[in-house]
């Protein structure tokens, strides 16, 4: 076991949420997510595994989470009708069958599964059932996971908290646009080696690639399709925060800043999940304009966004040059794409993922026991058809769960966590390898189903509004709530 100089600065980091409490609890675990290309600590003893610092410091976080304070909010959360029940259901679930069925199982069937070669370099490889070390070590995750899940559904039950949440987001695009920014200085003054300190785990690092000249996008993360992933989310959660004119001059300008770097990101994952994600909002939210239920921003959004896109289009097919390099671009990422190396050995393991779904007869072979390129291949691979359903149950409660909200702040900052929530799931079908789709995901999905405590509203320094009396013969008005703008529509 190796201990990296940031696992240090990573410790000091937990012992300040252990005096400073939730606020720089929610800040620094949020912003840490961001660190996908670092390590902690190397363990050796489960065959050269990475300790993420968000992990390290997510330890820290069920500390303060343990308090007498959180401890009862955070078990309510896996209460039905809660969609923490369902997430709690597919746990259990999964522990049983990883537990047992890559040892009934072994030998029956092959999975792709991480393995040391000869020369001790590690890769996917197609194997025979049987348990290995990714059963431990997706199996801790996943269990860090469901206590994420509940943590943060404890620390957003107030507005301080919700409104803690979304500055902390905030926060996070903006370090993910510099780390994106630091990235292609230093590539092109060819002084990467700066940036070690954020690339120290023995993930084999693309941090070079390039496309038709482009260098790809991987800011802080190990190649371009976690980038775009966390990117995406980011998007997600300020623009959704931005339509609802939930501080619109910090969220609109990040918004498009988010959607610049996913476009420069030359990431597939990048351009068919926005893709996906954009569509899928706009027809939600033209659903919502027709019963009457959008702010102005939405309907100049709705009105605009076609007009926008064809005139982009247009600019495009009008200058040649431009023309022909997108087109290169989209052949290389996206058309031909299909028919490389890479698309076939992802093909491959999606394939032998529904074989082992099917060998299992619909069981499962156990969490860490196969990878796919897809996550929904990869959950009923690994944890069958209860397994998936359950977590499907759990997924959806997420999406529906603002709608539930009564405080329009508190339901603003709850639609742009489930909006965040499906992005993540949106990416996970298109290159999630497990069943783990992130803390960042369960962080969201904490938000999105948090209901705002009832009781007296606080201010932003949480002391309760006094509210003055006037004198008689005058009317009283309450003073002004704190409000995010139009309703939030929650998906």
């Amino acid at each position: 076991m190796s201990f990296e100089w940031i696992g240090a600065a990573t410790l000091v980091a937990g012992i300040v949420c252990l005096f400073d409490g939730r606020r720089f609890a929610i800040i620094a675990l949020v912003l840490s997510t961001l660190l996908g290309a670092a390590t902690a600590s190397v363990l050796t003893f489960l065959g050269s595994a990475n300790l993420p610092p968000s992990h390290l410091l997510f330890g820290f976080v069920v500390l303060i989470a343990a308090r007498r304070r959180f401890l009862g909010r955070v078990l309510a959360s896996y209460a039905w009708p809660n969609p923490g029940w369902w997430l709690l259901c597919t746990l259990i679930y999964a522990l049983i069958v990883t537990l047992f069925m890559p040892r009934i199982l072994a030998g029956w069937t092959d999975v792709f599964t991480i393995a040391r070669t000869d020369s001790g370099e590690s890769g996917l490889l197609l194997t025979p059932l049987g348990p290995v070390s990714g059963n431990v070590t997706q199996t801790v995750y996943f269990i860090g996971d469901v206590v994420c899940f509940g943590i943060f559904q404890a620390f957003a039950g107030d507005r301080d908290g919700k409104r803690w949440l979304a500055g902390a987001f905030i926060a996070c695009g903006f370090v993910d646009i510099l780390f994106a920014a630091l990235d292609y200085l230093t590539y092109y003054t060819q002084t990467a080696d700066y940036l070690f300190f954020m690339r120290n785990a023995t993930y084999r690092m693309l941090d070079t690639a390039e496309v038709v000249g482009v260098k790809r996008l991987v800011g802080s993360f190990p190649e371009a399709s976690a980038f775009a992933t966390a990117t995406l989310t980011l998007f997600a959660f300020s623009s959704t925060l931005w339509l609802n004119g939930y501080q619109p001059r910090t969220t609109g300008p990040l918004a498009l800043l988010l959607l610049a770097t996913l476009i420069l990101s030359t990431s597939a994952t990048a351009y068919v999940s926005l893709t996906l994600y954009l569509a899928i909002v706009y027809l939600v939210n033209g659903w919502a304009a027709l019963s009457g239920r959008q702010g102005k921003t939405r309907y100049g959004v709705l009105a605009l966004g076609p007009i926008l896109l064809g005139l982009g289009i247009g600019a495009v097919l009008l200058d040649a040059k431009l023309s022909s390099g997108i087109q290169d671009l989209l052949d290389q990422l996206i058309f031909q794409k299909g028919g490389t190396d890479s698309a076939a050995e992802r093909g491959s393991w999606n394939s032998q993922a529904l074989v082992n779904f099917i060998d299992s007869y619909g069981i499962g072979i156990g969490i860490g026991s196969a990878r796919a390129s897809n996550f929904l291949l990869a959950a009923l691979a690994n944890i069958g058809i209860v397994g998936t359903f359950a977590y499907g149950a759990f997924i959806l409660g997420c999406l529906r769960a603002p709608s539930s909200e009564r405080d329009e702040t508190s339901r603003t900052i709850r639609s742009a966590a489930a909006f965040a929530c499906l992005s993540l799931v949106i990416s996970g079908s298109l290159a999630g390898t497990t069943i783990d789709l992130g803390l960042l995901f369960f962080i969201c999905a904490g938000l999105a189903t948090s209901s705002t405590s009832v009781g007296v509203p606080a201010t932003p320094t949480g002391a309760p509004i006094r509210r003055a009396h006037a004198p008689q013969g005058q009317k009283s008005f309450p003073p002004p709530a704190f409000n995010g703008g139009s309703k939030a529509m929650p998906l």
